[in-house]
């Protein structure tokens, strides 16, 4: 568990029952301040997350080159993100969320994972009037008790059979350490198209995809440090510095550079000017 200077205690650890489809649990805390409202962005991790604001302001992201905000909802279902959006940022929000593994999407909403890449969504759209009971149970609990509701509500939810395919849930780690697909689908006996496409169908992009995400977001730290950008390169699997910059343009929208001078208040959360 770990406090960041927005006042954001994240991935406390999910109970044995979610730890499949849950890889932790966040919360905010309203007593603290950061200034007048802002917008920042948001980098990926090819996960997909939840969050509901406790006070009823809604998420507001901008997308592509639009000028004026999307308004999406006060609880919303993000899916796994390929790159960067930019949102709006409410100061001394109390918050709660979740963030989730490979395959919960279809484990716990009843979703393919490649109908939310990419996208927000209302959690009324897929829950429900639920999630107006679920709401006025969380604002009246302290942050533990908060959490507890929050899990107790994905617990009721969960349809562990309508998870990942079982050999995709194997070999998530070989493809996260970038090893060769061919090779992974066929120790799990399926053609590297096959294989591909049964990822695809759980995860909602292709394994390379997901892989070069994942790498991109443990890299995080150390572009957000002040370790030389060669050793940042070598020691995230990057070939040289030149293959970090053009992945990391991909996925963030900015130069490794750029977003060492940002300065994130958290590694995905970026300041935007």
């Amino acid at each position: 568990m770990s406090r960041g200077r927005d006042g954001i205690v994240r991935l406390l650890p999910a109970s044995p029952a979610l730890r499949p489809w849950v890889a932790g649990y966040w919360h905010s805390s309203p007593a603290v301040a950061l200034g007048a409202t802002t917008r920042e962005w948001v980098l990926p991790d090819g996960h997909a997350h939840l969050a509901l604001r406790l006070d009823g302001t809604p998420l507001r992201r901008w997308v592509g080159g639009e000028v004026d905000a999307r308004v999406i909802g006060d609880a919303v279902l993000a899916g796994p993100h390929s790159r960067a959006y930019l949102k709006e940022v409410v100061p001394g929000t109390a918050s709660v969320g979740v963030v989730f593994r490979p395959g919960a999407l279809r484990a716990l909403f009843g979703m393919a994972a490649a109908e939310l890449v990419d996208c927000h969504v209302a959690l009324e759209d897929v829950w429900g009037q639920e999630v107006a009971a679920l709401r006025e149970r969380l604002q009246a609990g302290t942050p533990a008790l908060r959490l507890s509701l929050l899990e107790a509500g994905l617990l009721a939810r969960l349809r562990p059979s309508h998870g990942l395919h079982p050999q995709v849930a194997a070999r998530l780690g070989q493809v996260e350490d970038g090893a060769r697909i061919a090779e992974i689908a066929r120790a799990a006996g399926y053609s590297a198209r096959r294989f591909t496409d049964l990822f695809h169908e759980g995860v909602g992009m292709t394994p390379r995809r997901y892989a070069n995400l994942r790498r991109f977001a443990r890299v995080l730290p150390s572009a957000a440090a002040t370790t030389a950008w060669s050793d940042v390169a070598l020691d995230g699997g990057y070939s040289d510095q030149a293959h970090l910059v053009r992945e990391f343009r991909a996925h963030a929208g900015m130069t490794p550079g750029e977003y060492r001078r940002a300065a994130p208040r958290a590694l995905r959360h970026v300041p935007a000017p």
